[in-house]
């Protein structure tokens, strides 16, 4: 079945809800995890929600980003949770888990939009602060936000689309 890809940079729930799935698929089987939705917003900045993030790039008939942006409280509970190590704050384990995280989380929304023929890099890992992430100049991004027994984390989505 083909799916017609819309204009410009138009997100709908066809190309929301896999990501959302994917999300509470692997927190569920990966953390233990029980995500919910908590919100959803069209971003006005480029300023991730939390301190720390793993930024993936999305390319095929579909171009862009997506974003797993967590606290610092639930990184290193990703951490402790995937692989039983503590740390008392973001370093290359936690990072390493956490791009890991976002690696299934990224492969299994490609399954679901196998449609749109999607490639994804290795994910890159950025935290601070403040830190900026740019997506596609056509690009106005979603923001899902989270809460969960781990802390509140969120994921962002921005996606252009080529005929």
């Amino acid at each position: 079945m083909s799916i017609a890809a819309p204009s410009c940079s138009a997100l709908t729930a066809e190309f929301i809800n896999p990501i959302l799935s994917a999300t509470k698929a692997v927190f569920e089987t990966m953390l233990n995890c029980s995500p919910r939705r908590a919100g959803l917003v069209l971003k006005e900045k480029m300023s991730p929600r939390y301190e720390l993030s793993a930024v993936i790039g999305v390319t095929g008939r579909a171009a862009g980003t997506i974003v797993l942006s967590l606290s610092r409280s639930a990184a290193v509970q990703v951490l402790e949770r995937m692989v039983g190590s503590q740390a008392d704050d973001i370093n290359t384990e936690v990072c390493d888990a956490v791009g890991e995280l976002t690696n299934m989380i990224a492969g299994s929304a490609k399954a679901q939009l196998a449609e749109l023929e999607l490639s994804i890099s290795i994910p890159n890992l950025v935290s601070g602060v403040d830190h900026h992430v740019h997506y596609p100049s056509d690009v106005k991004p979603i923001c899902i936000v989270f809460d969960s027994e781990i802390g509140p984390f969120a994921v962002e989505v921005g996606f252009s689309f080529r005929h």
